[in-house]
């Protein structure tokens, strides 16, 4: 009988180098900042920016987005009053380390006067920065949904990968975070000659996460249901569009004034 025509992932989610332990997902969101603040760096330099405030954007995101990505996560899990579970290395919702990343970040460039077109850059870098820091959650195993034969299903044959079993595909809301970054960073990218208007592209990728994670969590089995079939991630993500679209109309008004 032939086997599902699936995606096979056999990668042990952790690296052990002697008395040190690597995780893969700690490695490829180290990657995914990496290349983001390239990316960022470079649409700042078009823009006739100084790229430096973007190292200082990096730090803060990757602080910030731990900690929000963990929250949100204990939040959607029912975790959060566990306190053991508070400090676990597993189970990130990316879109709570995106918010309070972009709350600590829009705090830093308003108090410094940097201009806002840097919210840009930065909107722009962690679209890219997604899709390859979401790889290690399908190395992983997280965020799987039900069981499928769907061609981009995952199968993680690793016997400490999270999936229920090592024998059978998922949904795997992973991947379609890989996929979801990367088609963002597709679109916008080309826009950024375009669109002019200062934060106008940090709203549109915020917005277009927003509407990629609420389809996505129909596929997904890792967060409580709340009512009329929709998950507490669903709702996160209604709010993240909610909050993308008022803010892009603010962001219209606020510069076209000038």
């Amino acid at each position: 009988m032939l086997q599902p025509a699936v995606l096979r992932v056999g990668i042990d989610p952790t690296i052990e180098l002697g008395p040190l332990t690597l995780a893969w997902h700690g490695i490829t969101i180290a990657v995914g900042i990496l290349i983001g603040a390239l990316v960022a760096a470079r649409f700042a330099r078009e823009r006739g920016l100084d790229p430096e405030p973007l190292t200082t954007f990096a730090v803060l995101a990757s602080l910030a987005g731990i900690a929000g990505a963990r929250l949100l996560y204990l939040l959607e899990s029912g975790e959060i009053a566990d306190p053991a579970a508070w400090l676990g290395s597993r189970g990130f919702t990316f879109s709570g380390g995106l918010v309070l990343a972009a709350l600590v970040i829009a705090a830093y460039v308003r108090g410094r006067s940097l201009s806002a077109v840097y919210l840009d850059a930065a909107a722009v870098g962690l679209a890219l920065g997604l899709a390859i820091g979401r790889i290690g959650d399908v190395i992983n195993g997280e965020h799987y949904g039900p069981q499928s034969d769907f061609l981009l299903a995952v199968r993680n044959t690793h016997p400490e990968a999270l999936v229920p079993s090592p024998a059978v595909a998922y949904h795997s809301g992973g991947l379609y975070e890989v996929l979801l970054g990367a088609a963002i960073f597709a679109l916008v990218w080309p826009l950024r000659h375009r669109l002019r208007r200062p934060t106008a592209l940090a709203w549109i990728v915020l917005g277009l996460y927003g509407i990629g994670r609420f389809l996505e969590s129909f596929l997904r089995l890792d967060s409580p249901e709340l009512a009329l079939g929709l998950t507490t991630a669903h709702a996160s993500s209604l709010a993240l569009l909610l909050a993308a679209g008022a803010g892009f109309l603010w962001a219209r008004r606020r510069f076209s004034a000038r």
